[in-house]
């Protein structure tokens, strides 16, 4: 199971990088406010990361647990750089489950109790509500809103924006900013500590890796066609559910766009990675294909692959990654246990750190910028 992880979270990317390119003209609107808050996300590291390290010694799955608040781009992310069965793969793992199960709750109190302060402008409430994730934005929502019922419409606006930002930007931040410094802190808080051996990494590291081998490459396309099954199966349930059944025959060409985004962009890397060693992910080159067919006015099919693809849900996608994961973590469920209260505690530290963080962001940019 563990190299079939970091295959099938390749289509997941794709998935998400194909809600960016219709959005771009959005984005560039959006204001310097609404783009500059997004750093606040950077707070996880800043407020979770020492307390994993310090407080509970957790290893590297800080790491995992602490560089965002560890939703679908993040498993993404880690599985891709890591494996989600490494240390850092049980961390962002740990981070998932207890954003799903205690995230909306806890989004809910905490943002309430920083309202009922009265130390921030609603507006900048609002912005940091949008952190990529539909249940907790809107626990937050729920709270500013109730805390300055005048103010809905706007306060709903800059949320909407600032998640829609998230959502696009979400896994270029994690990939290129707050993983990276989230290893420089690790291995700095890590340096001098009895607990750990020089701040070295102690994961084990990511499993599988392209290859430009027949046999690899057949194994890989048929976990690729297998995920496409899986995921028809789970969209057609998801969308039965919310009374517009999408059927598994109607889901087939965005499935098969979302298979040769992959395919395209494993083969880019793979010819890349020949050349220069120092060569990026091979999701950074699928999402750039997903991104470039969806861009309306610069893809010729563009209209018609945000229609396609906009029929597969995102989760359908991550049922089968989530399957394999919890096969390949199975071996590591003595350390799970030993790390489970540690990952809950951290990872609503995560939440609070990320929310606090945009506040903070996006206080200071509206005072600048004259809007408050």
């Amino acid at each position: 199971a563990s190299p079939y992880i970091g295959i099938s979270v390749m289509m997941l990317t794709a998935k998400i990088a194909s809600t960016i390119g219709p959005n771009l003209g959005a984005v560039v609107k959006a204001g310097p406010a609404l783009i500059l808050q997004e750093f606040g996300n950077l707070g996880t590291a800043v407020l979770a990361l020492p307390i994993a390290v310090f407080v509970f010694h957790m290893g590297r799955a800080a790491i995992g647990t602490s560089f965002s608040i560890s939703r679908e781009s993040s498993l993404a992310v880690v599985a891709d750089k890591y494996g989600l069965d490494s240390d850092e793969g049980i961390g962002v793992m740990g981070g998932y489950i207890t954003g799903t199960v205690f995230g909306t709750m806890f989004n809910g109190i905490f943002v309430s109790l920083l309202c009922s302060l009265n130390i921030f402008h609603p507006y900048a409430l609002g912005m940091a509500c949008g952190t990529g994730s539909a249940s907790m934005l809107s626990a937050s929502l729920a709270a500013v809103v109730e805390a300055y019922p005048d103010m809905e419409a706007e306060i709903t606006a800059y949320a909407a924006t600032s998640n829609m930002l998230s959502s696009v930007d979400g896994l270029y931040m994690s990939l290129f900013i707050a993983l990276p410094m989230c290893e420089f802190m690790y291995k700095l808080f890590t340096k001098n500590n009895r607990h750990y051996k020089d701040g070295l990494p102690i994961g084990r590291g990511r499993i599988g890796g392209i290859h430009m081998d027949a046999a690899v490459w057949f194994k890989r396309i048929k976990c690729l066609v297998l995920v496409c099954i899986f995921a028809s199966i789970g969209n057609f349930i998801s969308t039965s559910k919310a009374g517009n059944p999408v059927t598994p025959l109607e889901a087939v060409p965005g499935l098969v766009l979302l298979l040769l985004c992959t395919l395209v962009g494993c083969i880019i890397y793979e010819l890349i990675n020949k050349v220069s060693p120092k060569n990026l992910p091979a999701i950074a080159y699928i999402s750039f294909i997903a991104i470039l067919i969806t861009i309306p006015g610069v893809s010729p099919i563009a209209d018609y692959a945000i229609e396609q693809i906009g029929k597969i849900g995102l989760l359908p996608l991550c049922t089968p990654i989530l399957a394999y994961a919890g096969i390949s973590i199975g071996k590591d469920v003595d350390t799970f246990k030993k790390q489970g209260f540690a990952i809950v505690v951290v990872a609503i530290f995560t939440f609070a750190g990320t929310f606090l963080g945009s506040t903070i962001i996006a206080q200071i940019i509206l005072k600048m910028t004259g809007v408050i």
